[in-house]
């Protein structure tokens, strides 16, 4: 039995390597290959260090969505992904990464500016805390008719930040406001298309937020890489409902603009809103304090290694 399994196997592979040879080439395919690469805002790759999930979509000259798929975790390692036989023509291979709480929409719309990716929560209707991680590349290929000689060939798809990251402290926050103000990102674009542009119906973000247990409230998320800062606003409310703080984001880049670039693929958008007079206690009971705005300065340490106070 094991004798006529094995001469039943070379049948089949002499079979394969037949359907090559003969003058229909339908079942013969070239061998193309994609690489990934993320190098951030330098020169050396940082794909392994940014990047954990990439899906992958194919779309024809038509802009029909053909295939679609999640990298294996080989491919992830090895940073190459195989393409899968595709018929002769014009393709265009497009890349999400770190969709972990994302959905793509629009799939069917034959068009690359209506297809998007938002939060989960965003598309369910419900309230939305940030995005994941994400990141974006898109590439074209080219998949040639066979010929008698067999191609490789291999290009390399380079990715780029779908996201920017947003941290925000509230330091000695009074008890009339709360250990947990609550902390909005108002007027946030909560889509990416497939050109990697952020778009869609203004949305309000609530930002999830920690104590320390002594007098800082701590907010870390994500926000689509929007480009109009002039309508995105943090709002910092207090327990009663009143606003304690409103920063509109193109002022604050602005003004911190030594420290802040939102041109770089890794950009943080810091804010720092401390109550009362910098270096000195809070009394309980003053509910009408200074608020004073500005980014913490173990930010302006990480982006500039080198300042002093």
């Amino acid at each position: 039995m094991k004798l006529r399994n094995i001469a039943l196997c070379l049948l089949l592979v002499g079979g394969l390597s037949a359907s090559c040879i003969r003058e229909d080439n339908s079942d013969c395919y070239n061998t193309y290959r994609l690489a990934l690469s993320y190098l951030g805002d330098g020169t050396t790759e940082i794909f392994q260090q940014k990047i954990n999930r990439v899906d992958l979509y194919v779309f024809d000259q038509n802009s029909n969505c053909v295939s679609s798929n999640r990298l294996s975790d080989a491919e992830m390692q090895a940073q190459l992904v195989t393409l899968p036989p595709l018929d002769p023509g014009d393709y265009r291979f497009v890349f999400v990464g770190n969709a972990y709480e994302t959905k793509v929409e629009n799939l069917d719309s034959k068009d690359l500016s209506k297809i998007t990716f938002a939060a989960d929560d965003y598309i369910n209707g419900e309230t939305v805390s940030g995005n994941d991680s994400l990141y974006w590349s898109s590439i074209d290929y080219t998949i040639e008719p066979f010929s008698a000689y067999e191609k490789e060939e291999t290009k390399t798809a380079y990715f780029a930040s779908s996201h920017y990251n947003i941290i925000v402290e509230v330091v000695n926050a009074p008890e009339n406001i709360g250990k947990h103000p609550k902390i909005e990102l108002v007027g946030v674009s909560p889509q990416t298309d497939f050109h990697n542009t952020a778009k869609g119906q203004a949305t309000d973000y609530i930002m999830e937020t920690e104590h320390d247990g002594i007098k800082t409230t701590t907010a870390v998320n994500n926000i689509m890489r929007h480009k109009n800062h002039k309508d995105v606003y943090l709002r910092v409310t207090g327990e009663d409902g009143t606003p304690v703080a409103i920063i509109n984001f193109d002022e604050h880049i602005e003004r911190f603009k030594e420290f802040i670039n939102p041109e770089l693929h890794e950009c943080t958008i810091p804010f720092l809103i401390e109550f009362g007079t910098p270096g000195y206690p809070v009394p309980d009971d003053n509910i009408c304090l200074e608020v004073t705005i500005s980014i913490p300065s173990w930010f302006i340490q990480l982006v500039t290694p080198d300042f002093k106070k």
